[in-house]
């Protein structure tokens, strides 16, 4: 009964929303951020990609208001949406290659990085990244929905990634127990490896 006024209030917001209400968009949005993030991360591989799909999403669904047959299927349109999204920038990334710029003018935008993107450029060839790219395409997406979700049940995760809800449980204990015995394989001491 409780789900059945969740998606009943859904349909009220996104009608409010749709006829002007901003405090109606920003409750729909913070109702649904998570989600839309959720499955934008697991699709991307950074963070710039995955703000960018958040935003198309957010601005179709405004353009969509209107429009939308089920109401009460909100989350499942956002959904969708999001990991066509993701897509779509995948395809776009893959066709992109940058022309005329020489290996000079790349490393000196290296050097001339701040601290944080250091740090960043550290982290990202730390022994956790090293071993987490190493799993299945699989595992990263389901450990990256879980990671900036982590209040989302496994409802929400599955309708996310388009998985079964009873493999979500599972699939997260088999993918953690593969990333520690990577990360653990990659702690060879100094004077062993030398």
């Amino acid at each position: 009964m409780h789900e059945v006024g969740e998606t009943g209030a859904a349909a009220v917001l996104l009608r409010r929303a749709a006829a002007g209400d901003q405090q109606a968009w920003r409750e729909l949005v913070d109702r649904n951020a998570a989600v839309v993030w959720g499955v934008s991360r697991a699709f991307s591989a950074n963070s710039a990609d995955a703000e960018d799909i958040c935003q198309a999403t957010w601005l179709l669904l405004a353009e969509n208001l209107d429009r939308l047959r089920d109401p009460d299927s909100l989350s499942a349109w956002l959904v969708t949406t999001a990991r066509r999204e993701s897509l779509r920038l995948h395809r776009a990334r893959q066709r992109e290659s940058p022309v005329g710029l020489d290996s000079e003018v790349l490393s000196g935008a290296e050097s001339a990085e701040g601290p944080e993107h250091r740090v960043l450029r550290e982290w990202t060839s730390s022994r956790l990244a090293k071993s987490f790219a190493e799993l299945p395409q699989r595992c990263q997406q389901l450990l990256r929905v879980l990671a900036v979700a982590p209040e989302a049940s496994y409802a929400q995760v599955s309708e996310a990634l388009g998985w079964p809800r009873g493999t979500i449980g599972p699939k997260k204990s088999r993918c953690l127990a593969e990333l520690r015995r990577r990360m653990l394989a990659a702690d060879v001491p100094e004077e062993v490896a030398g």
